[in-house]
């Protein structure tokens, strides 16, 4: 038998690792990028990061409760309730990875977001704390 191809090697790898109770771990991304994102692209950017910060949350969170494209779904239709669902979810994540003062910030985030779109880089910063707790993997860009 020979090795498996880097792509599926990387995909089992990540099946072992979920199924052994080890968490995985999210990008760490620069909170002022994903905030110029999500300001230039006119809305587009936050349904992207809505969809990605959810996925990373359920993956490392291992909760199949959570569905990414359900949660894109009402961020897309009611975007407070789904700042409170993901504000849930970062709480529970923080609390998970020892980070201090793990608390539920929705309501930073939803004012910040009509501060200039700022709650972006809020959220980030809280994502990365989690990610940063355990090693995240590194921005791409």
């Amino acid at each position: 038998m020979g090795a498996a191809p880097s792509g599926e090697s990387a995909s089992i790898q990540k099946r072992e690792a979920r199924a052994g109770g080890v968490s995985m771990k999210g990008e760490v991304r620069n909170p002022t990028t994903v905030w110029l994102v999500a300001i230039f692209t006119c809305g587009l950017g936050p349904l992207y990061y809505f969809y990605t910060m959810f996925t990373e949350l359920k993956n490392y969170l291992g909760r199949d409760d959570i569905n990414p494209i359900v949660e894109l779904l009402i961020a897309w239709v009611c975007a407070p309730y789904a700042l409170m669902r993901l504000g849930g979810y970062i709480q529970e994540a923080r609390q998970r990875s020892g980070v201090a003062n793990a608390e539920n910030n929705w309501v930073n985030y939803l004012l910040f977001l009509f501060a200039c779109g700022f709650g972006w880089a809020k959220i980030q910063e809280d994502m990365n704390s989690i990610w940063q707790g355990g090693g995240g993997a590194p921005a791409t860009f």
